[in-house]
């Protein structure tokens, strides 16, 4: 064997080559064309799909550690502007009413938001739900007579046949022009941030869950302790009251024997305050009602009501209580018992900042379709939730049964506390309700 050497310090490409033997051979340069050209385009498309494998890979690392999901949202944004050009783009799920769609990051684009809930209301997003694939929708504010210049890229959120939520895109690719490995890409990306947003959904959800768990634990035990001591007042009440009526017998047989009248009706007078007070804490104190059934509750009477029952409680406090109710307040869709548990937690709250003497206003007004009660006191008021007030923060369950109290009602629930001293605790009763349960 002989092997002969040449000078190769300049290599020339393999195509390169076949093209200049095609020039010393006619009629052969035409293929060698083509070939050179398919050779091209397969290694565009290897190089393409390499760049989109290593945006996958890179992006699966990214989000690995990421456990949140508005971060979630704004990574994959991040990554969508690698594979294609994009003006905005958002994650979005449905409410727990099906009423409109709520992007995860708040941060997105109000007009995005509104756009994509004025389709859905539309029922364009129907045709996407139904399909079960990608859409793309022309923007019609950038329509023009050459078409639309930015088109919404729409991705369907399913979950165990459920509609759940959109992914949009708001881009300057047409349908056209947008490629299959693109559309995988995008759907790629989108399933891996799914499956960590439905697992943080989840957590929030079981946490949620685990405090009204104990929430309510602690409201059980603490409704048994009433129980027990409503039926204990129950029993002394009623003996109470039997001898009650025996000295007002006795009273009407002395007024006929006596002379002095005037001081015989004076101790009547005191025996019948006393045992009218008996009737109220008997009513309230009734451990066995009913099933409580939401019907119009007139809330000043109740508050009236309340307050003679636990004013010489209030007087023991030093603590001055008044009284400032509109009139004509309209009637609301709620039960006595619901306005003496708001009442009782919100006394409860204002007893453990007790700073002797102190006050308390409570007042009633209406307002626009919403009945508005509010508690002003002269105490500093904290929430259960500021660890730093040490002890303060045991009042989180009494903040927690006002607040779901005030969910049935469907209203709302807040606290105010004043520069120069003093708190107010605002309770929003809608006359309007959209569930009435």
């Amino acid at each position: 064997m002989i092997l002969h050497k040449e000078n190769t310090v300049k290599l020339v490409p393999y195509f390169q080559s076949l093209m200049d033997l095609a020039e010393e051979r006619p009629g052969t340069r035409s293929n060698v064309t083509s070939i050179h050209k398919l050779y091209k385009e397969k290694s565009y498309l290897l190089e393409k799909y390499s760049y989109m494998v290593q945006n996958i890979i890179l992006f699966e690392e990214e989000i690995r550690a990421i456990t949140e999901p508005e971060i979630l949202v704004t990574k994959l944004n991040l990554f969508l502007r690698k594979i294609l050009p994009l003006k905005d783009s958002g994650l979005f799920f449905f409410d727990d009413l099906m009423l409109k769609l709520v992007p995860v990051n708040k941060l997105n684009s109000s007009d995005l938001t509104k756009t994509l809930n004025n389709l859905y209301k539309e029922s364009v997003l129907n045709m996407l739900f139904e399909s079960g694939k990608e859409m793309v929708i022309p923007d019609l504010e950038s329509y023009s007579a050459d078409g639309s210049r930015l088109n919404y890229l729409l991705y369907p959120v399913i979950e165990m046949g459920k509609d759940e939520g959109v992914l949009a895109i708001l881009t300057s690719v047409s349908e056209s022009r947008l490629s299959g490995l693109e559309r995988k890409s995008i759907r790629i990306l989108l399933n891996a941030v799914l499956s960590k947003i439905e697992k943080a959904f989840l957590k929030q959800k079981l946490n949620s869950t685990y405090h009204e768990l104990q929430t309510y634990q602690a409201k059980l035990s603490n409704d048994f302790r009433l129980s027990a001591i409503g039926e204990l007042t129950n029993g002394v009440l009623e003996d109470i009251l039997s001898p009650m009526q025996v000295i007002v017998s006795q009273l009407d047989m002395l007024k006929v024997d006596s002379g002095d009248r005037k001081e015989l009706n004076k101790i009547k007078r005191q025996v019948k305050k006393i045992s009218k007070s008996i009737d109220r804490l008997i009513k309230f104190a009734d451990v066995n009602h009913e099933e409580v059934k939401v019907m119009p509750c007139k809330i000043n009477e109740v508050t009236e009501e309340y307050f003679t029952l636990v004013k010489s409680t209030l007087d023991g406090m030093q603590l001055e209580c008044i009284l400032d109710l509109q009139d004509d307040i309209p009637s609301i869709l709620s039960h006595p018992n619901y306005i003496f548990q708001l009442l009782t937690n919100i006394f409860e709250i204002i007893s453990n900042n007790n700073q002797k003497p102190g006050g308390v206003i409570i007042q009633t007004r209406f307002k626009t379709n919403n009945v508005i009660f509010r508690v002003i006191t002269t105490n500093t008021l904290y929430s259960g939730t500021q660890k730093e007030h040490g002890d303060k923060s045991d009042l989180q369950l009494n903040y927690n049964i006002i607040e779901k109290i005030m969910q049935r009602h469907e209203g709302g629930f807040s606290q105010e506390t004043f520069e120069n001293g003093g708190s107010a605790i605002v309770l929003n009763f809608p006359l309007k309700r959209r569930v009435r349960k």
